[in-house]
């Protein structure tokens, strides 16, 4: 690892941790026993370490997601998988492009649409394969499946204004939705195994 990728894993760490707003470059410089004049040669200014340590961020919540779901048995289990992880960091992602969108906007302009090309791309291969597998009905238009799912799914992750049924967690709405909206692009082997990952991955069902 050279100095470079050094502090930006480092200044991500920090910024994950302590938040955006309150680190200052003295603070990564302390941190990790170099001038703060390095920094500056290295990367300009604060901003322009920021959007490498939150891309690197992003960048490592996607390896994670593929990981997780490198042992799935379809394709269908893997995209309940992927979306899980989703899930389960979306306070973390949320508080992050909160803090980003009021004190660094163009970071997070920059980011959000860097970011939804790549998680785009990762979701057509995945429709792709569940199609090419007899998953999902050969006549859905990918581009706008895509969209419904990523904008559905974000009032529960990122935008937080969908009102829930009292009792009803964030997590069970959040299965629900992605569930529903693969049963409208399912074959009836895909559907079987939406029922499958149902089983699995409800965290409404005791046991879960």
């Amino acid at each position: 690892m050279t100095q470079k990728e050094r502090i930006v894993a480092q200044a991500m760490r920090m910024f994950v941790s302590q938040g955006i707003k309150s680190v200052r470059m003295d603070d990564i410089a302390q941190q990790l026993g170099v001038s703060k004049r390095t920094l500056y040669e290295l990367f300009g200014d604060k901003e322009s370490l920021l959007y490498l340590a939150m891309e690197h961020f992003f960048e490592c919540k996607r390896v994670e997601r593929a990981a997780a779901s490198a042992g799935a048995r379809n394709v269908l289990e893997a995209i309940f998988m992927v979306l899980g992880c989703v899930m389960d960091d979306s306070e973390l992602i949320h508080r992050l492009l909160g803090n980003l969108r009021k004190f660094y906007p163009a970071v997070h302009e920059r980011l959000l649409r860097e970011g939804s090309v790549k998680s785009r791309r990762d979701m057509q291969e995945m429709l792709e394969k569940g199609i090419a597998d007899g998953l999902f009905v050969k006549t859905i238009n990918i581009d706008l499946a895509i969209s419904v799912l990523y904008y559905t799914a974000s009032a529960i992750t990122d935008r937080k204004d969908m009102y829930l049924p009292e009792g009803m967690s964030e997590r069970e709405a959040f299965v629900q939705i992605v569930s529903t909206f693969f049963r409208g692009i399912s074959t009836a082997e895909g559907l079987r195994l939406v029922d499958e990952c149902l089983e699995r991955y409800n965290p409404a069902r005791p046991g879960n």
